[in-house]
Parts: C-alpha cells; structure tokens; sequence
C-alpha cells in the first residue's frame, strides 16, 4: 500500500502563494475577455455557469493534482465525483463566489474560496487550510489574498504582491463600540436569515451578494458580525472556517450554540441553518439571545 502523502501547514502555505498568483493571473485574462460570458451548462445548483466560473475551478484543481496530493473536490461547477477511500483529503471549492456581481461589473467583490480538510477528521477543525482570493479593487476593499494553515496563524497579502502579513480580528471591546466603528454583514437573500437578523436590535446589515468580504473583512479587524445560513454544500463556510479560526475568532452553529470546530462537516449539507461569526463569543452570545431568547 502506498504511503500517505502529508500535506503539512507550511508545505501548504506556500503552494498557496503560488496558487494565489495563478488566479490572479487568470483572473486578469478572463476579466479582459470573454469572462462574462455564459457556456453551456447549468450547475448543479441550477445556475447559469460563466467563463469565468468554469475556469477558476479548473485552475485550482489542475494546480492541486499536479502536487501529487490525493484531494477529493467538492466544487459548485465541477460535478467530481470521488471515493473516500482513494484520497487522503477533501477540498471545497467557489471557484468565483459573487459571479453575480462579477457579471454585472459594476465594482463589487468577488473571489475564489477554497478549503483542504483531513478526510480522516470530518469535524471543522479538521483542516489543513484555506485560500481565499479577494478580485475587487483595493479602493472598496478588495485585491487582496489571503491564507491559513492550520497553526500557523491567518495572513493576507494586501498589496498582492506575495507579502503576507499576519491578520486577526478585531480585539475585544464593547458590542456598543463594534456597532459603532466595525461592519456588520447578512446574506438577507435566504429568508431564514433575514428573520434573524430583524431580531438583532440596532444593527444595520450589509449585503453584498457574495460571501467572500463578509469573512475576509471579518478576519483583519474590519467587521464585528457576519449572519449567513447553510446551503448548496456551504462550500463558503468551509472555506472560511480555517481563515476566522486562525485569526482568532469564532463561527458557531446557532441551533446548537456550538463553534463548527467541534461539529462534523454534514451540517454543511443541511439547508438554511443559520451560522454566526464574530471576533468572540461576546457577540456570539447578544446574538444567541436575540434570536432564540435564550
């Protein structure tokens, strides 16, 4: 039987730097040509699959297969099917979380989210890492990549230019304070969701009809909250769980009140449970009440 290949945090690391400037690279091609347009196929969702869609997750997956690495994907438009018993992990892959607002062009952000988890540790905390690639324009927060690998902390590369530096949320405060200063984010799209959020008193959400800047923005000290739910594999939640772990704050499960870390990952497959992230439990907490009374 042949050996395990480990992928270990700082082998992954740096594929990831290398990984991070392909996008990039290719992102910059399909933006100036055909990018927008449509192929024939609709995804397993039932969404219309863009250029761009297509080729973002193609670049990821070829990249991790010249590795050598076993990975099992599950991607949004790739529909991959794999044994568990024939790889050593499991990838998530948003090869353009925001395609709708990439299509329209108008300035909004959008970016690739990927994940590698153990396929032996079906819990949250099970990772190896994540890579999110923000494509926005610096001026609204975005052209920015980000990194983590499991204990090695959460770094991103503001000026996209392989210059990490390490990033954390935003430190402890008052709720009033964080309110104040910070932002606070909602996927109002799905209505399990927007009912929550109506009961979060005082607290004016944003929604950007892409997931990837809530958690980015969360991670490096700018927002204080992010409500989303569960759905089409929650391939955004898997990727973003490893980054807001290592920079030191918390995603839960608001049914349960537990942290995913602790969870195993088919909660991913459940439809519109709501999840929670925030720099500490504090805020965790105010919202937990809110909402259930509890």
């Amino acid at each position: 039987m042949k050996e395990k290949k480990c992928l270990m945090s700082p082998v992954f690391f740096n594929l990831a730097k290398l990984l991070a400037s392909e996008l990039r690279l290719c992102y910059e091609k399909l933006d100036a040509g055909k990018g927008r347009l449509p192929i024939d196929l609709i995804n397993q969702f039932g969404d219309q699959t863009l250029v761009a869609d297509w080729k973002l997750e193609e670049v990821v997956i070829k990249f991790w297969q010249s590795t050598g690495f076993k990975i099992g994907w599950i991607a949004e438009e790739h529909p991959l099917f794999f044994d568990k018993k024939e790889v050593d992990y499991i990838g998530y892959l948003d090869g353009l979380d925001g395609s709708f607002v990439y299509k329209a062009n108008e300035g909004g952000r959008c970016g690739t989210m990927m994940s590698i988890y153990q396929v032996n540790d079906q819990t949250f905390v099970g990772y190896v890492g994540s890579l999110i690639v923000d494509y926005g324009s610096h001026k609204i927060g975005g052209d920015c990549s980000y990194i983590a690998a499991k204990d090695i902390g959460a770094w991103a590369d503001p000026v996209t230019k392989g210059e990490y530096i390490q990033i954390n949320v935003a430190p402890d405060g008052s709720i009033r304070q964080m309110k104040k200063n910070l932002l606070a984010y909602a996927d109002l799209y799905f209505e399990s969701v927007l009912q929550a959020t109506k009961k979060i008193a005082k607290v004016k959400f944003r929604y950007l009809q892409a997931s990837m800047p809530y958690y980015v923005d969360l991670a490096q000290g700018y927002a204080w909250l992010v409500v989303e739910c569960t759905r089409k594999h929650s391939l955004e939640i898997a990727s973003a769980y490893p980054l807001i772990h290592e920079a030191g704050g918390v995603i839960v499960d608001l049914s349960s009140g537990q942290d995913l870390g602790g969870l195993d990952r088919s909660l991913a497959e459940a439809n519109e449970q709501i999840i929670v992230t925030a720099p500490n439990l504090k805020v965790i907490e105010m919202v937990i009440q809110a909402v259930t009374g509890y």
